[in-house]
């Protein structure tokens, strides 16, 4: 049987996972930097262990996953046969799933300018694959397809319609492959109610209003950058604004587009992208570690405000993505604001909640609209889709 080999570049971490076609995952490769240095956590089944590299650069991860997976066992007889990669880009072209081909690479270097942090990422990633698999399909999966239904008032900025659609300035939206991911899992679990709202937080964190497993808006827009702020992105951010640092700080477009991408968020706050880091800083008496907790935490209750009226109200709230998962602390911080809408947190069900491998309530079953923690598993969404287009009368 072939396997598929599913790749997942991230802002800041990389993600490998491998798959049968019965979408059984067989192992999770996970890269991230950890005080200075690149990490890998390989995971098959419920067994985890740390599995060294002599990797120097997130980037250059994916030269020694199959190295990994064959030394582990884990490709003996069989192969690789298949790829999927996450496609984080703007434009109608990229809503939609791609066999990557020449003309989908010119597509992503024309649009790299716009969401460079992702497309930079993505097309480093694809160079690799190609050159280590240059006979196997790779497939582009859309992480704007989740948000393809939305309703066209969700679409819109308030420009010159005729010019939003010839340059095609619309608000995708993003993460669309974690929260359909997430949405499976209530779904499988016969936990899914008509109101949704998906807390994706990470190093790019959004929110979204899902009505009957449909996106119905979501705080990223155009590029990945809008929205709530994030470990090093601004979030909404006013173009007047954006001209007077371009104008005091000597930038061109290039510096403007990486001091907002890479300089800002909760690192240009407080000094730090790192949530841990943060906590531990504010614990400490460190004003602007609190200043950016307080300021993240504050820009994500509106978030979630917006999205619940959006649906005139909320079933249930979902936190997922790597920070959503781990930070106990930040949930509680977040969820505090939403009693009034009866989301009330069991303080002992939230602090043992750390990296659950399975769907989660964190709520007071006797008070409470149910909370959900549930672990992200958007490689499996990939490889999904990795079968179903090359399974189609058009691949």
């Amino acid at each position: 049987m072939g396997r598929i080999l599913v790749a997942n570049p991230g802002s800041a971490s990389r993600k490998y996972a491998l798959y049968n076609d019965e979408l059984t995952e067989l192992a999770c490769l996970h890269y991230e930097t950890d005080d200075h240095a690149v990490v890998c956590t390989m995971q098959v089944g419920e067994s985890s262990e740390k599995v060294s590299t002599n990797i120097t650069d997130i980037a250059e991860a994916a030269h020694g996953v199959e190295a990994i997976l064959r030394d582990k066992g884990l490709l003996s007889d069989e192969n690789i046969e298949q790829i999927g990669v996450r496609i984080v880009a703007p434009g109608t072209f990229f809503t939609k799933d791609h066999r990557i081909t020449d003309e989908v690479i010119s597509a992503l270097e024309a649009a790299r300018a716009l969401a460079p942090l992702h497309i930079s990422a993505t097309l480093h990633e694809i160079k690799i694959l190609r050159e280590a698999y240059p006979n196997l399909p790779i497939i582009g999966v859309s992480d704007s397809a989740f948000h393809i239904k939305k309703p066209n008032y969700a679409w819109n900025y308030g420009i010159n319609i005729q010019d939003a659609d010839e340059f095609e300035v619309k608000r995708y939206g993003y993460h669309g492959i974690s929260i359909a991911a997430s949405i499976a899992t209530l779904w499988n679990a016969g936990k899914l109610p008509p109101k949704v709202v998906v807390c994706h937080l990470g190093s790019g964190s959004s929110v979204t209003a899902v009505f009957h497993g449909r996106s119905i808006d979501t705080t990223m827009g155009f590029s990945p950058n809008e929205g709530v702020i994030m470990a090093t992105r601004s979030g909404n951010f006013s173009v007047d604004a954006a001209r007077v640092l371009k104008s005091r700080l000597g930038l061109d477009d290039n510096g403007l587009d990486h001091y907002l991408n890479s300089e800002s968020g909760i690192k240009g706050i407080g000094g730090s992208d790192d949530i841990r880091e943060l906590i531990k800083n504010e614990a400490d008496g460190d004003h602007l570690a609190h200043l950016a907790l307080t300021t993240l935490i504050h820009t994500i209750h509106k978030a979630i405000g917006s999205m619940i009226v959006a649906m005139n109200g909320c079933d249930v709230i979902v936190f997922t993505g790597t920070v959503g998962e781990r930070s106990a602390i930040l949930r509680k911080r977040i969820v505090a604001h939403l009693e009034f809408m009866d989301f009330i947190l069991d303080g002992d069900l939230n602090d043992a909640t750390i990296s659950p491998e399975k769907l989660t309530f964190i709520s007071q079953k006797a008070k409470s609209r149910p909370i959900a923690v549930i672990p992200t598993n958007e490689a499996r969404e990939i490889a999904q889709s990795v079968i179903k287009i090359t399974n189609s009368d058009d691949f």
